[in-house]
C-alpha cells in the first residue's frame, strides 16, 4: 500500500491525520501505513470485502462433481488461468474427446 501513496493528495491527508490523532512516535514516518494496516482494514470491512482465493467447495466428491459445481470451480480459476497463459480465451467453446481431438 506505501507504493502508491507517496505522491497523491492521500499521503497529505494521511500525515494529517496521524498528526492529529498523534499516531506513532519520533521514528515513525508520517504518510505511510503499518504493517498491521491491511489486517486492521480487513477486519473493519470484511462485510464489504470479497476474496475469490479460499473459497471452499463440498469434500464429498458426488457432491463437488454436480455440473453446477464445476462450472463455479471454472469460473473462480478461469481468470487466473488466462492471466498466466496456462489458457488463452477462445471466441467460441471448443470440446475435445479423451484423446485431445476436438468433437
Amino acid at each position: 500500500m506505501n507504493d502508491i501513496i507517496p505522491g497523491t493528495q492521500f499521503e497529505e491527508d494521511l500525515r494529517r491525520f496521524q498528526e492529529e490523532h498523534q499516531l506513532g512516535d519520533k521514528m515513525f514516518q508520517r504518510g505511510t501505513v503499518t504493517k498491521g494496516w491491511w489486517s486492521s482494514f480487513k477486519s473493519r470491512y470484511w462485510h464489504r470485502l470479497v476474496t475469490r482465493r479460499g473459497e471452499r467447495f463440498a469434500c464429498n466428491r458426488a457432491d463437488w462433481t454436480k455440473l453446477p459445481n464445476i462450472v463455479q470451480m471454472y469460473d473462480v480459476i478461469h481468470d487466473e488461468l488466462v492471466d498466466t497463459s496456462v489458457a488463452i480465451k477462445l471466441d467460441s467453446p471448443v470440446f475435445t474427446d479423451r484423446d485431445g481431438n476436438e468433437v
